[in-house]
């Protein structure tokens, strides 16, 4: 077989280990996944689960990576940064509630809450292989408007994280709780944006844009 062929069967089977460990962990948890059960479940056998993957951590690394990789890479998209804020966050929202609202995602994200008391290091993997992801996409974007002056946002991060805050606490943290959301998301999300609008908006000077202040 062609080195090709070999590259091809290896990804699937890394592939498809993923997918075991992925219905693992949100199954049982990460602590009471083995190795071996996961290897059984991928077809595999447990020597070629560790040629992909060390130990179990990184195993639970590539399973965040790949929740978020749709996003990730729809969100490099849907921001850009040649649209203004009204145009480009409306969409980004959008996706991000999408995403969040995946089964699969809350269930990793309960993962973490349950078991991060034993397993510190899940709350790192979880930040730096997803959510950290996401929020570095905001930022960059916060950061672009800023320097193009259509926002006053010095610290990017802390605009990001007021914005995703404000849609966030009405649109997602109720759905992890297992309450209902009462509230129109289309109209949250329109008022999410505006608020930051209003609070790093720029305002008109010599008839073209700049920093407020």
């Amino acid at each position: 077989m062609s080195r090709e062929g070999d590259a091809v069967r290896g990804s699937a089977k890394r592939d498809a280990v993923v997918e075991a460990a992925t219905r693992a962990f949100l199954t049982h948890g990460y602590e009471a996944s083995s190795m071996d059960a996961i290897a059984a479940d991928a077809n595999v056998s447990k020597r070629t689960v560790y040629n992909h993957f060390p130990g179990k951590r990184e195993l639970f690394q590539a399973v965040v990576a790949g929740l978020y990789k749709g996003f990730n890479s729809d969100g490099d998209q849907t921001l850009r940064h040649d649209q203004p804020p009204e145009q480009a966050l409306p969409a980004f929202l959008r996706s991000l509630l999408v995403h969040m609202r995946r089964p699969e995602v809350r269930g990793l994200l309960r993962l973490v809450i349950a078991e991060h008391q034993r397993f510190p290091e899940l709350s790192q993997d979880y930040l730096e292989g997803g959510k950290g992801q996401a929020y570095a996409l905001l930022d960059d974007y916060i950061a672009a408007q800023h320097a193009r002056g259509r926002l006053n946002a010095p610290d990017p991060h802390v605009a990001a994280t007021q914005l995703l805050g404000g849609m966030k606490e009405v649109l997602f943290w109720p759905t992890m709780l297992g309450l209902p959301v009462a509230a129109d998301p289309e109209r949250v999300i329109a008022e999410s944006v505006a608020a930051l609008v209003r609070a790093y908006g720029s305002a008109p000077v010599n008839g073209r844009e700049g920093p407020m202040g």
